[in-house]
């Protein structure tokens, strides 16, 4: 079960990437992590990271619309730095452009940027997503009165 919207977005990345790098048997090619240790991996493989988001409101909106954009980095690794491997990645990444959430959304990706840098692939991609939140009801204020007066200075009579 997806807890946040973030999973959510990893969960379809991973689902489109083992399409994507699927073999003829049906498996995914390169094991997909979803966590930053590298430790016991098999190479090549792919970790999925979440960097940063943003969130903004939607002005003009009747309800509690936001609009987030989540910024993932997706690292590539081989054995040894092989540079084919590499770009047979970096171009199948490309296809990530669109990828379906876990909760059936259709996500399109803002930003695609790969680089490769001491053997290892950095693909930065950026989705922009609208959230609407719940709305929670306010306890109204109960009533009350306020008096104004202006206040005299020390030294006048």
């Amino acid at each position: 079960m997806v807890k946040n919207v973030i999973e959510a977005v990893i969960y379809g990345m991973a689902a489109k990437m083992s399409e994507i790098f699927s073999n003829d048997n049906g498996e995914s090619k390169y094991p997909i992590y979803k966590n930053g240790e590298e430790q016991g991996v098999d190479k090549p493989c792919f970790f999925i990271k979440y960097l940063t988001g943003e969130e903004s409101r939607e002005i003009g909106l009747k309800d509690r619309f936001y609009k987030d954009t989540l910024n993932f980095v997706i690292i590539g690794y081989t054995l040894d730095g092989d540079e084919t491997i590499l770009h047979e990645m970096l171009e199948g990444l490309y296809e990530l452009e669109y990828v379906t959430a876990a909760d059936g959304t259709l996500l399109r990706a803002m930003k695609l940027h790969p680089e490769i840098d001491d053997g290892v692939l950095h693909f930065l991609i950026d989705y922009k997503i609208f959230v609407k939140k719940e709305n929670t009801v306010a306890d109204n204020m109960d009533n009350y009165d306020l008096n104004e007066e202006v206040k005299k200075d020390e030294g006048e009579n």
